[in-house]
């Protein structure tokens, strides 16, 4: 029978054997580099911590969580299936062996093991921390083939790439599936509980960019053009961070606005940052991001901004879900957008285009958008409007459209008044998530699948969106995987609460 004593009496008769394996009495004095020492020494660690782990399964003991012979789900009686079933768990320390009863209910049909439910051990695939493990290297890795080398050389794992591949997208088709469920249930009412501390302003910001997915088999080519392999496809990226607005009015130019927020540490600049990433529409990511800066307190916050670009797309976000959020227009697109115009009116590199540039960009900053869209209004007429389906490159098309992206935008314009508050004007986090995104899922030789072609895109994305979170909430995904569980309740569902938005908060 196993026993306390007994285990540790083995444990260190294993240890005394490794010792003498490491350091044979003959080899005490000139026993070779302390390179090998080191090696010998991670390897006999390794070995001795599977064994450990060997001693603490069998003191549990196959017949612990049995809840008096009766079934978790109906509370009928059990029947034990197999007294002592060996299971054979791959850890971080390598396999290990050990026994389990394994139980049937022939009423219900739930089948289970009581020791690994109560000891936080899944019922298929290896321990929680090694799965951690190696869905950490498989985002902070270039390729899932990069992330079998790490674990490795840095691990002693010995792992290939598709194995990596498949774990760490199967770990994210849970989080997708936890992440529908719960948007899901707040369309339908539920409010996710308000966090125990809201900063003074939280910002929420998106932006899209581009991956490479394999070409969907029903979308066909154009007439006369060959069947393409991949096929690109926009991710879609929000952010919600919080940040302290600063309490100075000093007057400063846009070119040292941004420097000298980021000599305020603290101050104006993003602090914790959060994300969501996937590549539904963005009617979809709306209610994904909406979700989010709710449970990141935006009801409870008192300054709630709204920063992007003009894209349509975004701007219906904005509009649905964050309607009582200020707008920020991003200052750098804003910028871009003058400069097409200035080029389209007067062609690139004339000393009229950048004259009129610098005038324009000098409106933009002092928050003159009557000015520059009459200004803009004006060369439009002077060029000619353009005709229906000319091309989008056409000067005629660019400052038509010029004209109606600061009708559209002009809220978001109010850059005096977002100085005075210390606001940002950039929607960097958003673009910078995108790139660092990117670096993980974007490159020449990846194609990834689809949302209907099975695992691949969305469940990196969706796995990414939690590691990069600064929020604390990757290490805790996994301790609660780690706990005890009941085998029914393994349900993603959020409990499901009366409606309680508060008036002004994100819809729902």
């Amino acid at each position: 029978m196993n026993t306390r004593e007994s285990a540790k009496e083995a444990f260190l008769a294993a240890c005394a054997a490794a010792f003498d394996k490491a350091i044979p009495s003959e080899q005490a004095e000139n026993g070779g580099t302390f390179t090998q020492a080191e090696r010998q020494g991670l390897a006999t660690g390794r070995m001795l911590a599977a064994v450990l782990l060997e001693k603490w399964l069998a003191l549990h003991g196959v017949g612990r969580g049995l809840d008096r012979d009766r079934c978790e789900r109906c509370k009928g009686r059990l029947r034990i299936q197999e007294a002592a079933q060996v299971r054979c768990l791959s850890t971080t320390v390598g396999e290990v062996e050990y026994r389990r009863a394994y139980v049937v209910c022939d009423r219900c049909g739930l089948c289970y093991a009581p020791l690994d439910c109560a000891a936080g051990i899944p019922p298929t695939g290896g321990s929680v921390w090694r799965t951690h493990q190696l869905c950490d290297a498989a985002v902070l890795n270039r390729s899932f083939e990069g992330a079998a080398h790490a674990l490795e050389r840095h691990d002693g794992i010995e792992i290939s790439g598709k194995q990596v591949r498949v774990i760490a997208e199967t770990e994210g088709a849970e989080l997708v599936d936890r992440r529908r469920a719960a948007v899901q249930a707040f369309q339908t009412g539920w409010r996710p509980p308000a966090p125990s501390q809201v900063g003074e302003l939280l910002v929420v910001t998106a932006d899209g960019g581009r991956l490479r997915t394999r070409q969907i088999p029903d979308e066909s080519p154009p007439e006369g053009e060959r069947s393409k392999r991949s096929s690109w496809r926009e991710d879609k990226l929000g952010s919600v961070y919080d940040a302290v607005p600063i309490e100075d009015r000093r007057g400063i130019s846009p070119e040292t606005y941004q420097g000298a927020q980021a000599r305020l540490p603290g101050r104006g600049q993003a602090q914790t940052k959060t994300y969501v990433a996937s590549l539904a529409p963005w009617e979809e990511v709306g209610w994904m991001l909406c979700l989010e800066a709710w449970e990141r307190g935006y009801a409870q916050t008192r300054t709630k901004l709204f920063l992007s670009d003009g894209a349509e797309s975004l701007r219906t976000v904005r509009q649905t879900h964050f309607p009582d959020a200020t707008f920020i227009l991003d200052w750098y697109h804003a910028v871009e957008r003058l400069s097409m115009c200035s080029k389209a009116a007067f062609g690139e590199g004339k000393p009229t285009a950048i004259a009129w540039y610098e005038e324009m960009k000098d409106h933009l900053w002092a928050g003159r958008t009557a000015v520059i869209q009459q200004a803009l209004e004006r060369e439009s007429e002077r060029i000619g409007r353009p005709d229906p389906g000319e091309s989008s490159t056409s000067p005629r098309v660019i400052l038509h459209r010029g004209v109606h992206y600061v009708s559209e935008n002009k809220d978001g314009m109010a850059y005096p008044r977002f100085r005075e508050q210390w606001w940002p004007l950039a929607s960097g986090v958003a673009e910078g998530g995108v790139k660092q995104f990117g670096i993980r899922l974007k490159g020449s030789e990846k194609f990834w699948n689809h949302v209907n072609q099975g695992l691949g895109a969305e469940e990196m994305l969706a796995l990414s969106a939690l590691l990069l979170s600064e929020d604390g909430r990757w290490d805790r995904y996994w301790e609660a995987r780690g706990r005890p569980y009941r085998r029914e309740v393994r349900s993603l569902n959020p409990p499901v609460s009366p409606p309680t938005r508060p008036e002004g908060g994100p819809s729902g």
